[in-house]
């Protein structure tokens, strides 16, 4: 009975230490995409992945051709592919190779706020200039903001009720694409999100401040 109650929490102990592996590795990744942003942005990222002659690029080619490590490299472009911006393939050895899973077109012109986030105003400008459904990609190069950002304020957003995120996948699960639109009344009255601006904007920039997204 004791050996059997000392396998057991051995177990959960194994179990435990993994989890705990785990969680630190994503909280470090993620931090390492934030700090390398100012190697290379995720838009700059995306415009030089457009520019390759076959719009390719592995981890490897990306550190050769940046300041970031390989491993921050790897991260940088796992990070996009995860959220749908970008799309895998692989080689013959395993090698891994990026590329815009849409096509990479010049944003329109807008007039976007100097926030170091995305305003009221600004998401409301971008789904107009959009037809109101847009796309991670378009966001990051419509406001040149890193991904964590938006994914951040996308999610209070979507939290609120005023935008949701719609999403295609694959057969193995995988998401395809993801999107996202303004939820009425918001997206038939788009005053009526105006005139929540002020509140919205201020509750944004603490939640970032306090997630160590902006400083």
């Amino acid at each position: 009975m004791e050996k059997d109650i000392i396998i057991l929490l051995c177990t959960f102990g194994v179990g435990a230490l993994l989890i705990l592996f785990v969680i630190l590795i994503y909280f470090r990744q993620k931090s390492s995409n934030r700090q390398t942003q100012r190697h290379i942005s995720d838009k700059d990222l995306l415009l030089m992945l457009d520019g390759e002659p076959d719009q390719l690029l592995s981890p490897h080619q990306l550190a050769d051709k940046t300041e970031l490590t390989l491993n921050e490299a790897r991260a940088r472009l796992s990070a996009l592919y995860t959220y749908g911006v970008l799309q895998r393939s692989y080689n013959s050895r395993g090698r891994h190779f990026y590329s815009p899973r849409d096509a990479v077109i010049a944003p329109p012109v807008l007039n976007l706020s100097n926030d170091p986030f995305l305003t009221v105003e600004d998401l409301l400008q971008i789904f107009d200039a959009y037809d109101y459904k847009v796309t991670a990609q378009q966001m990051i190069l419509a406001t040149g903001l890193p991904l964590a950002i938006l994914k951040r304020e996308l999610k209070y957003f979507e939290d609120q009720k005023i935008i949701q995120k719609l999403q295609r996948s694959d057969s193995n699960g995988m998401v395809m694409q993801r999107f996202y639109v303004l939820q009425d009344p918001y997206r038939s009255d788009p005053d009526r999100f105006r005139a929540q601006a002020g509140k919205l904007d201020l509750e944004m920039r603490e939640i970032l401040l306090n997630d160590n997204l902006i400083v």
